[in-house]
């Protein structure tokens, strides 16, 4: 992936990843993705891309993770209908 401008992102320790990485908004994710915001949560719910819950209740999203299953599905969404 390849971006024009940088993401406005947030720098969290990702559990999965065992790293500190880059988490994004689940707005941007949605559009680095260029998927559902449906799909983000499908993609959730099977551990496929990884989160970290914000005091504020907000989820956002590990980059990396989310950038590894965007290639894995070549930006298509996945059969939810």
């Amino acid at each position: 992936m390849s971006f024009s401008q940088p993401l406005p992102t947030a720098r969290f320790f990702c559990e999965e990843c065992g790293k500190e990485t880059r988490f994004l908004a689940m707005h941007v994710a949605r559009s680095v993705a260029g998927v559902s915001r449906t799909t983000i949560y499908y993609w959730i719910q099977r551990d496929w891309v990884h989160c970290r819950e914000l005091p504020s209740g907000r989820r956002v999203i590990c980059f990396e993770s989310l950038s590894s299953r965007a290639a894995k599905s070549d930006g298509a969404e996945a059969a939810l209908v």
